[in-house]
């Protein structure tokens, strides 16, 4: 696909011809972007089978529309035909706040999603409706200000708008309380009694983009402590139940976090760096209350209707993203509900496709076999206000991740916005058409895609996609590192880049929980950074090394026991069978030395560490350098003389430990590093189609087999693209 010209008329001037293409068993094609039926001599192998799951009879299509007060009032029926029977989208969704609508007590108003739901019915369109507690009402605040969200300053935090929440209501009150989510209750049932009889009625959207609080777009002259939640009198209580329950008393807890509490009542949650036990229990508890809301939200929705699907999309993809600051477990919430999804904002100004991509795939792997869709799809630009913000989306960025999430196995894409927004700091911004309602070659594009979608719905709604390639993720890693630097820098840098270089060699990844070790069947298991050595975790490391896998490490792993204490030695128990032990780590800065550094200091700045397998290449360490004591393994690389990464064989399949934070040293751009983890990989899993400047993905299925390709640059690219020699012929479906 290419990002400069979208269309793909110069397949026939490309360097090679199609009667070429037909004769080639390895194939080389040039694409200016790629949408190619493919056709092979013998029967194609079968799609994923749906093991009993149900699944949609269409792939779902459409756009957010309505979210007061956009659009107006007198243009909704005029958007809502344009929008079902000229681009021909099969799906709206409704962004209805709590505040809006809850307008006293016991007194709603919901003429407008009347309205709403009866031109759905009207023009057959289905309906996902948003059921958003982030705006609380006002009246609700001033009978209970004790709800209020507390930050880690001990300021509550008063209702107010936010970009996102133009209506006001913002952050919302915290559910510990029982006020709230007395009236909370109140509210989804009443909208209920009101969405649910309508035949347009689809699907809930039972949590928009969950975090702890919902805080879009937060006070930009913010704190570090002005974005922790929440320190209110009853969410403290219930973390002290929480202890109690994890603990069993208050002797265990004391052992635990090294303390003399005389009793539950004396521990307060931390509120400043100190000591990694508290701070890590106490995030910990947030990633169990966020999944206790998503029960409380489903469960309350639930006992009203238990008739439409349920679906929740999120905004932030850990590992890529914070996990302390935000308290949410993806791979918990998902279990919920019926659908799961993601927001991706791509086209930024800075942004690296591989980032997206990558969070895509967390979004998948956290689905864990339920369907997924890209719930919402930036339509437009992504401005804040009058000045920063992101570029505006064109055809070609359309086309590229309507077809990206479609090759990663979605099931849905729904754009954030059909019209740009009438006010706030998200004014202008989204729109798939201009604010008149006149269109654009955007949503032209967004309607074309559609139809292509829709066409190959025997193909897609079967297919799944199988990694052989997997990144290993505890949030207890990311929780003590912010636990021990305020930050989650060296944990979130480390996944992005072991993606990006996985990205770049056409390979699909599984991000997995230490759960899903044992009996993994990937080929090549990669652990970032992971510097807590869990008993449970090493030893299904070390079966799945012995079963035949390839299993790379990187410092530090196993650096603290699963108390977080530092441990003696390094790996804890597993030094005999790799064959290595950490000697003191060095700490790395991210700047180049001086004249000025002395000699001694010089291994401090960005050391080169020497490869010699299974590529002669110089990788710049970065955050740590890890001398080696080598038992049985064998050193595949050297700094200043010292062993600094191994190889061994373990059982059937090796183990690579690598002496420094591999992942970021990718992150940061250093080729050395990229070179040194393609050569590792490429010697376990080969990708079923790849190329060289390209970005190719194969979509088999029953009958036909699509082959997507991607340009992930700013310049239009021709490149051969490498194919199973089973393909004999092939049609170009977008043009």
């Amino acid at each position: 696909m290419s990002r400069n010209r979208p269309d793909a008329s110069r397949i026939a001037s490309s360097p090679t011809s199609r009667r070429d293409f037909l004769k080639q068993s390895a194939t080389g094609l040039s694409l200016a972007w790629g949408g190619l039926r493919l056709f092979a001599d013998g029967p194609a192998t079968a799609g994923v089978t749906t093991d009993g799951v149900a699944r949609q009879t269409e792939f779902i299509y459409g756009s957010e529309v309505y979210r007061p007060p956009n659009p107006p009032r007198e243009m909704r029926h005029e958007v809502f035909r344009t929008l079902a029977q000229e681009y021909h989208f099969g799906l709206i969704r409704c962004y209805p706040t709590w505040d809006y609508y809850h307008v006293d007590r016991d007194r709603f108003q919901f003429e407008e999603i009347e309205e709403v739901m009866k031109y759905s019915d009207e023009f057959g369109l289905k309906v996902m409706m948003g059921i958003v507690l982030e705006t609380a009402p006002y009246w609700l605040e001033q009978a209970h200000p004790e709800t209020r969200y507390v930050d880690a300053m001990g300021h509550a935090q008063t209702l107010e708008s936010r970009s996102a929440q133009i209506t006001g209501g913002c952050p919302g009150l915290c559910l510990d309380w029982d006020p709230v989510r007395q009236a909370a209750r109140q509210f989804i049932g009443e909208l209920v009694k009101v969405v649910a009889p309508h035949p347009s009625m689809y699907v809930w959207d039972i949590w928009n983009e969950p975090k702890i609080p919902a805080l879009n777009n937060l006070n930009i002259w913010a704190s570090p402590q002005e974005r922790l939640y929440c320190y209110c009198e009853r969410t403290v209580a219930e973390f002290r139940k929480w202890l109690d329950h994890r603990y069993g008393s208050i002797d265990k807890l004391n052992e635990a976090w090294t303390r003399r509490y005389p009793n539950w009542e004396a521990i307060h949650p931390p509120r400043s760096m100190g000591t990694s036990e508290d701070w890590v229990d106490w995030r910990r508890y947030f990633l169990d209350r966020s999944t206790r809301e998503m029960r409380f939200r489903v469960d309350t929705l639930r006992g009203f209707d238990a008739r439409h699907l349920v679906e929740c999309h999120c905004s932030l993809h850990p590992p890529f993203a914070e996990t302390a600051v935000f308290g949410v477990n993806f791979w918990r919430l998902a279990e919920l509900v019926d659908v799961w999804g993601l927001t991706l904002f791509p086209h930024q100004p800075g942004a690296r496709p591989s980032d997206a991509a990558g969070r895509i795939e967390i979004t998948r792997s956290n689905a864990a076999g339920k369907d997924w869709w890209l719930t919402e799809l930036q339509g437009g630009d992504s401005r804040l206000g009058l000045v920063g913000g992101g570029f505006s989306m064109r055809p070609r960025d359309i086309r590229f991740w309507n077809w990206l999430a479609v090759a990663a196995g979605a099931k849905g894409v729904i754009y954030w916005q059909y019209m740009p927004e009438a006010t706030g700091r998200e004014s202008t911004r989204h729109g798939l058409v201009n604010r008149d309602g006149s269109t654009t070659d955007r949503v032209e594009e967004a309607a074309r895609n559609h139809r292509l979608i829709q066409d190959h719905w025997d193909l897609i709604k079967d297919y799944r996609v199988k990694p052989e390639v997997a990144l290993l993720f505890d949030p207890d890693n990311a929780l003590l590192t912010f636990a021990l630097a305020g930050n989650e820098t060296t944990s979130t840098s480390s996944f992005t880049g072991y993606y990006r270089a996985l990205w770049n060699l056409d390979l699909w990844v599984d991000f997995i929980e230490p759960t899903a070790v044992a009996g993994n069947a990937c080929r090549v298991l990669i652990v970032p950074w992971h510097p807590i050595g869990k008993p449970q975790t090493s030893k299904a490391l070390r079966e799945y090394a012995e079963s035949g896998g390839t299993l790379i490490l990187e410092s530090p792993y196993g650096l603290f026991d699963e108390r977080f204490y530092y441990n003696p030695v390094i790996p804890q128990g597993l030094t005999e069978v790799f064959g290595y032990r950490e000697k003191q780590n060095i700490l790395v800065r991210s700047e180049d030395a001086t004249a000025a550094v002395s000699p001694s200091d010089r291994i401090h700045y960005q050391p080169l560490m020497e490869f010699s397998d299974p590529v002669a290449v110089k990788v710049k360490a970065h955050t740590l350098l890890t001398p080696l004591e080598i038992t049985s393994a064998t050193s595949i690389a050297t700094c200043d003389g010292m062993p600094v990464a191994v190889r061994k064989k373990v059982g059937k399949g090796q183990v690579i430990y690598i002496g420094t934070n591999l992942g970021a040293s990718i992150a940061a751009g250093d080729a050395g590093a990229m070179q040194l983890l393609r050569a590792i990989v490429s010697g376990a899993v080969k990708p079923e189609v790849t190329a060289t400047t390209l970005r190719p993905r194969l979509m088999r299925g029953a009958r036909q087999t699509l082959l997507t390709v991607f340009n992930d640059t700013a310049q239009d690219q021709t490149a051969g693209i490498k194919l199973p020699q089973r393909f004999r012929r092939a049609t170009d479906i977008h043009t």
